[in-house]
Formats: structure tokens, sequence, C-alpha cells
């Protein structure tokens, strides 16, 4: 079980330290004064440097602002947070060595999920309607200025696989609808109030073989490692999509190019990529099939608000010892209490 919040701890934040940057703080301390008036508080100041205080932190909040920049400082902070009980990060992911070290530690770990649903199921689209309009090639033709029209694929009545079904995927379906595509949903369990057809994601290669395109909204873990393996992707039909915007690890990286190279897939839409950045070389770069974007497409301008409101939403039931939001249980890495 994770650990349980004190008893002695006053609900006004009396006991409890929040390490958090100088930016988040400046912007919000107003907020923080009015809800925990007694917690105390470390920076991560604008040196990047480990602040000598961050022993004393019991609670942690690595807000939107930290990326990319400040991370490295702010994880290397978090290592050396001996006291640290609680922990909200700013993605829906907890991949790395530092949540490693921090469950092992029994540190409470809540990460925000859903914050950035809206704009990474937008991501999606833009990727989708980029690779119908040819949009690479276009923009080579626009700058030669070549005024030569093309036809070009609609989304409406296109069939969609949705694989994962969390906070991304249930808005990357919502939009599916409203676009009059055909979806189905690939996640762990079917519970069949789902607004589309659904299947378990041991059935992916049989989904991903029947249908248009296929879309990566899935956490990465032991269990999905590699799950869109070559065997998935040369079983998809010839000229079907393929869009990424949840972890790189997730795929057979050298299958899916050697898919694209071969002409079998029609495109992708990638955001994220087994080593980040690719490579210099990496023929994804320059491939007319392709549309690449940095690891972003949660990088909105409500992203990082959404994120906030969702911290205090957490420090709230936190110094009263009520269940938190998105709460990962450290034995099973799955959430304890999920709002959907």
């Amino acid at each position: 079980m994770a650990n349980a919040t004190p008893p002695n701890i006053a609900a006004d934040g009396t006991g409890h330290t929040l390490f958090c940057t100088d930016t988040f703080y400046g912007d919000h301390h107003d907020r923080l004064g009015d809800l925990a008036p007694g917690l105390s508080v470390v920076l991560l100041g604008p040196d990047d440097a480990t602040p000598e205080a961050i022993t004393e932190a019991t609670i942690a909040f690595m807000s939107r602002d930290v990326w990319p920049d400040r991370a490295r400082a702010f994880v290397n902070s978090l290592y050396q947070a001996s006291g640290l009980d609680w922990f909200h990060v700013m993605s829906a992911g907890i991949d790395g060595d530092i949540f490693d070290t921090l469950k092992s530690r029994r540190v409470r770990i809540t990460r925000s999920a859903g914050a950035s649903a809206n704009a990474m199921a937008e991501t999606v689209f833009m990727f989708l309607h980029g690779l119908g309009r040819d949009l690479r090639n276009a923009v080579d033709r626009y700058r030669t200025r070549d005024f030569s029209w093309r036809r070009w694929r609609e989304l409406e009545d296109r069939t969609i696989a949705v694989l994962g079904y969390g906070p991304v995927g249930q808005r990357i379906v919502h939009l599916a609808l409203a676009y009059n595509m055909e979806p189905t949903i690939i996640r762990r369990t079917v519970r069949g109030d789902e607004p589309c057809p659904a299947r378990p994601i041991t059935e992916l290669a049989d989904v991903a073989a029947s249908h248009d395109i296929l879309v990566a909204a899935l956490p990465i873990n032991d269990d999905t490692r590699g799950i869109i393996s070559a065997d998935v992707i040369d079983g998809m039909p010839p000229g079907a999509l393929f869009v990424n915007v949840a972890r790189g690890a997730l795929v057979d990286q050298p299958a899916l190019t050697a898919a694209l190279q071969r002409g079998h897939l029609g495109g992708a839409g990638l955001d994220v990529f087994a080593t980040e950045p690719p490579s210099d070389d990496d023929p994804l770069w320059d491939m007319p099939n392709v549309l690449i974007t940095p690891h972003n497409s949660g990088a909105s301008h409500g992203s990082p608000q959404r994120v906030i409101e969702l911290f205090f939403d957490n420090l709230a039931a936190y110094l009263e010892q009520q269940p938190l939001l998105y709460e990962i249980d450290n034995d099973l890495l799955e959430p304890l209490t999920r709002k959907e």
C-alpha cells in the first residue's frame, strides 16, 4: 500500500513542505496561501541548483514550466528528497528511472491524466489531415509556386482503431465520431458501455488488420512495450496510416520504418520515438509520407493550467486525507482513482 498522510499533519498544511519551481510559486503563492497557509515551500530557483532544504520536502509538484529546460534539474533534486511523501507530475506517463526510485521509497505518485487529452487528440487529427492532404509535398509545391491541384482523402467513413481508452483515447474517439468516422476502441478490458465497438488488447493484430488507421494512445509499461510489433505493422492494410502520440517504445520502430519505406503503409504521424530526438540520419526525417513533431502533442496553451488545477484539486484532497485523482498504485502501476 502507498504511504498514508501522517495523522498529525494539519489540514492547513502545517508540517508539510512543497517543492516546486520559483515560476509556479511566483504565479500561485496567493492561492497556495489561501488553501494551505501553514505550508512551507522549497523552490527550484533560477540557477536550477538542488536546494539545500530539499530533504524537508514532503510534497513535490512538477509543473509544466519545468519542461524541457529545467526537467533534469528538477528530477535531480527529487533524488535527494528523502522525506518525500507525495509527488504530482505534469504528465500522464510515469515511465523513467525517477519513478522507479520514488516507487521503491513508497512515495505516492499522481499524474496529470487528461490535462493534455484535448491537445493530444487535436494533434492526432492534425496528422490525419496532413497525411490525407499530402502536406509535406504540398508545402514543397507551394515553395516552387506550383498551383496544380490533386484530389485528397476525406476522413468521413474511414475506419480508425484507437489503442488505449484513457482520457486521450476517449477524446480521439469523440472527435472521430464527430467526423463520421468508424472508430473501434482497443483497451485492456472491454466494459460494454463504450460509445462504439470495443475489442480487448489481445486482439490488437486482428483489429489493426481491418482498419484504415491505427492510433497509439496507450501508456508504456512492461506489458505494452513493443506491443505494436512487426507482425501488427505488417498485418495492417496496404496504404494504412499510423499515428503515435503516446510513447515511442510501444512500437517496433525499425519495422515501422521498413513498412513506410517499401510503401506498405501510406503514412505516419509521429510525435514520439524510440530515441529522442531521432538521429540526424534516421530515414524517417526525409520520408514524404511521414509527419514529425518533437514530443509536444500535449504542449498547448491550455494544458499547463489544467495541470495546475488538477494539482490544486489533489493538494486539497491530500491535506484532508481524501483519495487523490489519478494516483498510481506502486505495486500494480494502475490508477487507484480515476476521473473520466
